[in-house]
């Protein structure tokens, strides 16, 4: 079938079926769509919620409140939307120069073509590796298997005859055959599904994780503590509009909405520069992904190796002499449904021999589950696979040990057997006669040795999965600079108990003769034990086991089902690559934890110490104007900082021991320094004057007093911590001596936000009150407190003791 030729459409048909909409054309599409990114950047709960108090405030006429509390939320969507658009089409751009081309016949002769131009009735051939782009019906088949997992979730072979129907999702795993397109575009079942081969793919990071089970916990916070400080404020007889303002302050200080937008912006930002690392990301999380990865599995081929096989030798192990023995080798590979790259290989070796062409009666295609393939000939049946599968080892001793002390050389070994009788039910008959082995070569790539040495310098663990020979294998790596620490074998995996399966999984980093599901089973188990496994793979054989890792990876060359189901493609087809994505997975985390770490720690100990004031039956401790621009400068332009790589903070890895840990301290610390420190300057500005005679006035003038001296701890409180963030510890000095232009940026991003609110045209605006040399002193003392607080809480760990950070 191979030689067979069709017509297809011609030209003029094609243009008759686009005129009728019966085309495959869509837009490539990488990440969210532009309406999704538009939505899920500006209407959130938080900034609806905060809209409807915006709006109250407006009709109030408290424009300034309105301004700065909207000027934030304004400024996140747009950056986040801006972003997130502009490194869609850049990463569409490089998304649409991989795309899948699929060959086709038209005009009486096979073309290659986009997906996005096939019409209907298209005539395509279809070979193992090949994704099925459109729904059609097999008109020629030739030992047709195919693999539906990607839409039914079982992973058995189905064999396909003339007549049968092809679904659009599923995927040639042997033999070849050709098909006529019947359904196109939105008809097709991928698309009626709304799902392609990689939309299982959703899963979010683990920081991702954290981060949103946070946000979720801030909106029930902000749900709950929301309509009580309304109805306190009602209780308090306070105005409409100060209510209002305060149930502002309260839902933009509990909600950390521009964290989303750091989260978001580092990891479109994180995709743009990997890619310029011929890495093509398609799931944009996938770049934090990369730090996570602390295991990474790969197959010998293709990553150890060139991937260009050549026959070395040929060892006959009968009386046939090497022209019978390249004969019925020729006769073999030309007889192929579809030759891989061992069959091919072999087929150059033999393309110069003259022979006789024999045609086949049947063909069991070669396929990494049964590790041979057979061709049924009028006279015989010709075996060609693995020789512990094809040789009979109770009657070939020493043919088998042969081949292994080829194998322990690093050769890859094939046999080649026959019999008179066809394969019965799947099996090998055991009447079956050697005849040769077949020894292959490959080169290790040049650049292999650097490349494991940079993930083991990353605390990255290294294991080969591999169908070929463990001697083999085992050869390679070693030359690879992969020295085999333990090895087992496919057959070794079935056989262990689940405490077995555990222990040789986490020893050992080689696997040898792995079948696709055996080598699914290990990514699960490493999985299991806590490992974030990545899996490299470029072919059919290796799809269940990138569906099943943390992080799967394919190279551009390999077959297209891999590359569908891939988080991340290596364009260049190269391993070496690999190590710089994963330091800039690791440099994006970084930034990451970062920005939660000044978003969280503000959030949360300014809610507690609001918490901590209203208890005390205090007035409510800022205004919307107030909160807005601390966030501002506290948060926002330092996280911004960070997010565009202006700036680089220390080496923060784990979110629950970098961030919570501090942020747990530090929310503790601050909101008791800060709760303690208005009520201090509240009282003692009323402390002269009896209680019964204070009035109204006084009571606002001493809650604007404690208001605005709060607000200048908070500052300062923010400059530690993003000082403490970026590696500087004011009780050691040497590292303000170190780090001192981070110092000083911290002092005139932080601190210039401060002085802004001294200018006097401004004083209205933030409701300046000039300090007294009392509130001064008073700041500067709950400033040190809190400064040596902080330090003795994460030092000591007193703070967490009640809270297991380890689980």
């Amino acid at each position: 079938m191979a030689g067979n030729t069709y017509s297809g459409l011609t030209s003029a048909q094609v243009a008759e079926r686009v005129a009728r909409g019966e085309t495959n054309d869509f837009q490539v599409r990488v990440g969210r769509s532009y309406g999704e990114i538009f939505r899920e950047n500006v209407f959130t709960v938080f900034n609806l919620i905060l809209f409807i108090l915006l709006i109250i405030l407006l009709l109030n006429g408290d424009y300034g409140s309105v301004g700065f509390a909207s000027f934030s939320v304004i400024v996140n969507s747009i950056v986040g939307v801006a972003q997130e658009i502009n490194a869609k089409r850049a990463l569409e751009k490089l998304a649409a120069m991989s795309v899948q081309e699929v060959n086709v016949f038209r005009d009486n002769k096979p073309v290659k073509l986009p997906i996005t131009q096939l019409v209907k009735d298209d005539v395509m051939p279809v070979e193992p590796g090949d994704r099925i782009v459109v729904d059609g019906k097999v008109i020629d088949a030739d030992s047709l298997e195919m693999d539906e997992s990607l839409l039914t979730g079982e992973s058995d072979a189905i064999q396909k005859e003339v007549n049968d129907t092809l679904a659009s999702g599923s995927f040639v795993i042997a033999g070849s055959g050709v098909m006529l397109a019947t359904e196109v575009g939105a008809n097709s079942t991928i698309n009626k599904l709304s799902q392609t081969a990689k939309a299982y793919r959703q899963a979010l990071t683990p920081t991702q994780k954290e981060i949103n089970r946070i946000v979720q916990i801030s909106i029930l916070g902000m749900s709950l503590f929301g309509p009580m400080t309304i109805i306190a404020g009602l209780a308090n007889h306070l105005p409409p509009a100060e209510i209002v303002r305060n149930a502002v302050v309260l839902v933009t200080s509990f909600v950390p909405q521009g964290l989303v937008l750091a989260v978001t912006v580092s990891l479109v930002l994180g995709a743009l520069s990997i890619s310029r690392k011929q890495t093509l990301v398609q799931r944009t999380n996938a770049v934090e992904s990369l730090a996570n990865v602390n295991v990474l599995c790969f197959d010998k081929t293709g990553t150890l190796t060139r991937n260009k096989l050549s026959v070395n030798q040929v060892v006959p192990l009968n009386s046939m002499s090497v022209e019978q023995i390249q004969d019925k080798l020729h006769t073999y590979t030309i007889n192929l449904a579809h030759q891989n790259k061992t069959a091919g290989a072999i087929a150059q070796y033999t393309a110069n021999f003259p022979a006789k062409p024999v045609t086949k009666t049947l063909e069991v295609p070669f396929t990494s589950a049964r590790k041979w393939g057979a061709v049924v000939l009028p006279e015989e049946t010709l075996y060609l696979g693995a020789p512990e599968r094809v040789l009979d080892p109770a009657h070939n001793q020493t043919s088998v040990k042969q081949a292994q002390d080829l194998a322990v050389q690093g050769l890859r070994v094939l046999a080649l057997a026959h019999s008179a009788e066809p394969p019965q039910d799947g099996k090998i008959p055991a009447a079956r006669e050697p005849v040769a082995l077949i020894v292959m070569s490959d080169q290790v790539r040049d650049d292999i040795a650097q490349t494991l040495d940079s993930f083991r310098q990353q605390n990255v663990a290294l294991k080969v999965i591999s169908g070929d020979n463990a001697e083999t294998v085992g050869a390679i790596a070693t030359a690879a600079g992969m020295p085999v620490t333990k090895a087992y074998t496919g057959d070794q995996i079935e056989a262990m108990s689940g405490g077995e399966l555990e222990m040789a999984v986490k020893e050992a980093n080689l696997f040898a003769r792995i079948e696709p599901e055996t080598k699914r089973k290990i990514i699960r188990t490493l999985k299991q034990q806590g490992s974030y496994v990545a899996m490299v793979g470029d072919g059919v054989n290796d799809v269940p086991a990138l569906k099943e890792a943390n992080m799967a990876i394919a190279m551009n060359d390999g077959a297209q089902i891999a590359k569908d189901v891939a988080d991340v493609v290596l364009l260049n087809n190269a391993m070496s690559t690999l190590p710089l994505a994963f330091a800039e997975g690791k440099t994006i985390t970084q930034k990451i934890l970062a920005s939660a770490r000044l978003f969280l720690t503000k959030n949360f100990y300014t809610i507690l110490a609001f918490i901590f004031i209203g208890y005390m039956t205090l007035p409510f401790a800022t205004t919307p104007i107030q909160i807005s621009w601390l966030t501002f400068g506290v948060v926002n332009i330092p996280a911004l900082l960070i997010t565009f790589n202006l700036i680089r903070p220390l080496p923060l890895l784990d979110f629950r021991k970098d961030v919570l840990h501090y942020v747990m301290v530090a929310i503790i610390v601050g909101a008791l320094v800060a709760a303690g420190l208005y009520a201090v300057l509240y009282l003692l500005t009323l402390f002269n004057i009896p209680a019964e005679q204070v009035t109204r006035v006084q009571e606002f003038a001493a809650r604007d007093e404690a208001r605005f001296g709060l607000l200048m701890f908070m500052f300062l409180y923010g400059l530690i911590v993003f000082w403490n963030t970026h590696g500087i510890d004011v009780f050691e000095p040497d590292t303000l001596v170190q780090r001192w232009r981070l110092a000083l940026l911290g002092i005139v991003v932080i601190g210039g936000s401060m002085a802004l609110m001294f200018l006097t045209s401004l004083h209205r605006l933030f409701n300046f009150v000039e300090p007294t040399l009392q509130t001064w002193v008073i700041v500067i003392v709950a400033f040190v407190l809190a400064t040596a607080g902080l330090r003795y809480g994460l030092q000591n760990n007193r703070l967490l003791k009640f809270v297991d950070l380890s689980r």
